[in-house]
């Protein structure tokens, strides 16, 4: 009676979770039109050009319509016949077979290791494995922000404030800051799949995967390149006003650029376009300029009190002078044209038509100094760009804004992974995979006969499904992540080693095979518990705190110990039970090296005791004799060349 009514609810149960997916299947089928016409309804509205043009074209565009309708129909059918392959014909599947071979029971188990296994298949066949910049070549950059000292910034930070008076709280905020404002410039698009992430103190890491020689070069400008605009007034020696101001910053060392008055910055000497204005010799009407050690220098003003900056820019964008010359266009907002207003209306042209000159700045760099003719407001021009490309280099920059903070243009890291190197890397890596696994699965069906073919499958399995779920999460493979990834398979054999042995112990008792795979599979289960929970435990702490080029390690090895355990449990057992109830196995025969033991092993524990305290002091002792040499370039910094020789 009892059996009747297991066997009831199993079926229940297997109808129950057929109909709910069979529903939600047609919820998504119903709603996926809804959804579209719900996101064609809240479609921004067309401006009237683009209403005319659209009725001008009616019939084309009814036609294309049409079109397009039927041709997001075939995404919505793939995307229902993968959830069905996946949900409802393992179900289908394994309630059959559960049905066949008359254990109901189990109907459930089967379907859900079918329905991995297929869901990891179809993951891997439709999507890429992608790897890290280490594998698939890539530069790994460590800048450091300006104007700060590791010393003193350490010294600071005990106290909670850094070297330049700002507490590690606001330095911490201003670097997250600026990660924000280079991800903007870097990769807007999300499409380059950029790592940027605090490194240390006052330190940014920034990791590009997949890039050209060209494309890491433009990247790191945009990096350091801080994207400052100003829009300043130039030391024109011929107006009466700026003598006083010409005359304290001719005064000035090579070494000093700030111009004081009463407290007060006055003027400041900064590079200048060289092409623009010429060399310091060339006389210029525009402003001063002088040469301060190998850098030519020039002279703007800084006592407008309007500081017209970049931040008041709504939009700029490239464009072409009447000369076909390549100009930055920009427009200001609301604020920003006022105060532009009030700029140029102050330094119209005098009576006796002198014009004061606009000194356009870049990151403290005098790029052009055009004439005032009348008031400007809202939108202007740069010129005097060589190139079209630079122009557009200056847009993006804008566009993006200027940095809260500056970084340093040589970065104190840089470790460069060719495309070559990387595929070298993994077709050995790949090799070496492919290698451990035959002299496993040797060993295993060599030793544990039917038993190691069970752990063969299993360790497939945990391989299959690894990757299925790195790909599904989109995350990229690095060479640490790859040890994770072996040593992952590895565990997995040890759960099963541990549940073997424990079989054999129970078979060597006398007790039934079924109940030796019983009790074989509960007495290993703590161990195997404790041991995957450690390892968790460790690739959880190397996930959150270890550097991206190590975390790779911590992703492999969290995912794999979970789908070890899966495969080496669970599927494992599956089979064993399902073998063992249709009398495919009578016996579990496995090889013994090691017969019978009968060692005082625990009276020998004062010498061990002293052995491992003698090799923990040998240890100790060349760690001190070592001393700076036992750490790598890592830890002492330096330079590190990897090179990869052609066979001729």
């Amino acid at each position: 009676m009892i059996t009747t009514v297991k066997h009831g609810l199993t079926h229940c149960w297997s109808r129950a979770q057929l109909a709910t997916l069979l529903v939600v299947l047609a919820v998504l089928a119903v709603t996926r039109p809804a959804i579209a016409q719900e996101a064609t309804d809240t479609a921004p509205p067309q401006t009237p050009a683009t209403a005319n043009a659209s009725t001008e074209v009616g019939v084309a565009g009814n036609a294309a319509s049409t079109a397009s309708e039927e041709t997001s129909v075939i995404p919505g059918l793939i995307t229902l016949a993968m959830v069905i392959a996946v949900f409802v014909i393992p179900i289908i599947i394994g309630s059959y077979l559960a049905k066949t071979w008359r254990i109901p029971e189990q109907g459930w188990r089967i379907s859900l290791a079918i329905g991995a296994t297929l869901a990891a298949v179809l993951v891997l066949s439709t999507g890429e494995l992608k790897f890290g910049p280490d594998l698939s070549g890539g530069i790994t950059l460590i800048y450091e922000l300006q104007d700060t000292s590791a010393a003193a910034t350490a010294d600071a930070t005990a106290q909670g404030v850094d070297s330049s008076g700002q507490s590690v709280s606001e330095k911490s905020q201003l670097v997250r800051q600026l990660i924000g404002a280079l991800g903007e410039r870097v990769d807007p698009s999300g499409t380059k799949e950029v790592s940027i992430r605090e490194y240390g103190p006052d330190q940014i890491e920034i990791i590009i995967p997949q890039a050209s020689q060209e494309e890491l070069d433009f990247i790191e400008r945009r990096i350091y390149t801080a994207g400052a605009l100003e829009f300043r007034i130039t030391a024109a020696p011929n107006f009466a006003q700026n003598t006083e101001i010409i005359e304290l910053a001719q005064a000035l060392p090579p070494s000093q650029n700030e111009v004081m008055i009463g407290g007060r910055k006055v003027a400041e000497w900064m590079p200048y376009n060289m092409d623009e204005f010429g060399p310091v010799d060339q006389p210029d009407s525009r402003t001063v300029k002088r040469m301060a050690g190998n850098e030519p220098q020039a002279l703007v003003l800084m006592n407008d009190g309007l500081d017209v900056t970049g931040s008041y820019l709504q939009q700029s964008s490239s464009g072409f002078d009447e000369t076909g010359q390549p100009q930055v266009n920009f427009v200001f907002n609301e604020q920003g044209a006022f105060r532009f207003g009030q700029l140029t209306s102050r330094s119209l042209p005098n009576p006796s038509g002198q014009k004061y000159s606009l000194g356009i700045i870049l990151d403290k760099k005098l790029l052009t100094a055009p004439s005032i003719n009348s008031k400007i407001t809202s939108q202007g021009r740069i010129t005097g760009i060589d190139s079209k490309e630079e122009v557009d280099f200056v847009v993006g920059i804008l566009n993006a804004g200027s940095l809260p903070a500056s970084l340093n243009k040589d970065p104190i890291s840089r470790e460069t992974i060719s495309p070559t190197l990387g595929a070298e890397t993994v077709e050995s890596s790949k090799l070496a995979m492919i290698l451990c696994m035959v002299i496993s699965f040797a060993f295993l069906l060599f030793y544990y006969r039917f038993a190691g073919l069970v752990a063969c499958i299993a360790l497939s399995l945990n391989l299959l499904l690894t990757l299925g779920v790195m790909v599904l999460f989109h995350a990229a493979f690095t060479l640490p992540g790859l040890a994770g990834l072996v040593l992952s398979v590895g565990m997995s054999v040890d759960a099963n080693v541990l549940i073997f042995e424990r079989i054999r112990e129970e078979r060597s008792r006398g007790a039934a095979l079924r109940m030796a795979i019983r009790n074989g599979y509960d007495r290993a289960l703590s161990a195997i518990i404790d041991s995957n929970l450690t390892n968790l435990i460790t690739a959880v702490v190397i996930y959150r705190i270890a550097p991206d080029n190590v975390k790779g390690f911590g992703v492999t090895l969290i995912i794999g110990t979970i789908m070890s355990m899966f495969a080496a449990i669970f599927v494992t057992r599956i089979i064993f039970d399902v073998a063992e109830r249709l009398g495919k196995i009578k016996d579990l025969k496995m090889s013994q090296i090691i017969g019978q033991t009968n060692y005082d092993f625990m009276g020998k524990r004062g010498i061990a005791i002293v052995g491992s305290l003698i090799l923990i002091g040998i240890g100790l002792f060349a760690v001190v004799d070592r001393g700076v040499d036992l750490l790598n370039i890592d830890f002492t910094g330096g330079s590190s060349v990897t090179m990869v020789l052609k066979d001729q």
